[in-house]
């Protein structure tokens, strides 16, 4: 039997008899939460982070997700992915255990400052530049696909692991999701100041860098001080940035499996 209904974008429902899609084993005292991320046309989400409160995962490619909840009868998932509606619910146990959820993200739009040219010449000029500032060996650390490939992993944070100078810290009480803060950083906002992040060209506050999956990600750029970031990306506002973080998504035609 299914029960569902909705919360903002989403679609949330309950089929019992998937409840141990996994089959894999419980640990003492946990409750296994299981669940499917698809989007309105069927598409499974690979890569969306999904949380409960003290613990989070990524959604694997074919959708599926798989959590461990201490012995209660209610939680609140929270379910992120870059260019889909945020969800966020409280679901309740069935008989002391919890159902198989199956999520719908409805995909958003969003709209760039109208600069007269398509979105993928944008995205390519702007790799030129990436490519051409990692060559010339200007200040910064440069981080290309091959490496991001070469780590295999879907969390960006893991490629900067051991990078000198860089510190990642847990974000929103998980373990799975980190953001970027840099360690020469000295001014009056404290160690946890949060730097700026450019997404293709443009300023995208409050977004850490987990929350772009690794394989959507052509190259990362990342300056410490104020002195070595381009001109192009300098700090807008009225104080200077605790450090500057660039990405550059992959074109449309090269993001293949």
């Amino acid at each position: 039997m299914w029960h569902s209904y909705r919360t903002g974008t989403l679609l949330l429902g309950a089929l019992s008899l998937l409840a141990q899609a996994s089959g894999a084993q419980v640990p003492a005292g946990r409750r296994e939460l299981v669940g499917f991320v698809k989007d309105p046309r069927g598409t499974p989400v690979e890569g969306a982070i999904v949380e409960i409160p003290g613990t989070g995962t990524r959604t694997s490619e074919t959708g599926l997700f798989r959590l461990f909840t201490r012995e209660i009868d209610t939680v609140t998932l929270a379910i992120r992915r870059p260019g889909f509606s945020p969800i966020e619910a409280l679901i309740s146990a069935n008989g002391r255990q919890w159902d198989t959820v199956m999520v719908e993200m409805e995909q958003v739009v969003t709209t760039l400052p109208s600069a007269r040219v398509t979105e993928e010449r944008v995205l390519r000029t702007g790799l030129k530049g990436f490519y051409e500032r990692k060559e010339q060996a200007v200040s910064g650390i440069f981080v290309a696909r091959e490496e991001i490939v070469a780590r295999n992993t879907l969390t960006l944070s893991d490629v900067l692991q051991a990078r000198r100078g860089v510190a990642l810290v847990p974000i929103g009480g998980s373990n799975i999701k980190k953001g970027v803060r840099f360690a020469t950083y000295q001014g009056t906002r404290g160690r946890n100041c949060v730097p700026d992040m450019w997404v293709d060209g443009q300023l995208a506050k409050g977004m850490e860098i987990d929350d772009l999956p690794a394989n959507t990600v052509e190259g990362l750029e990342l300056y410490d001080t104020f002195a070595t970031v381009p001109m192009q990306f300098s700090h807008q506002g009225g104080s200077i940035p605790c450090g500057t973080i660039v990405v550059w998504t992959r074109p449309p035609d090269t993001r293949k499996p």
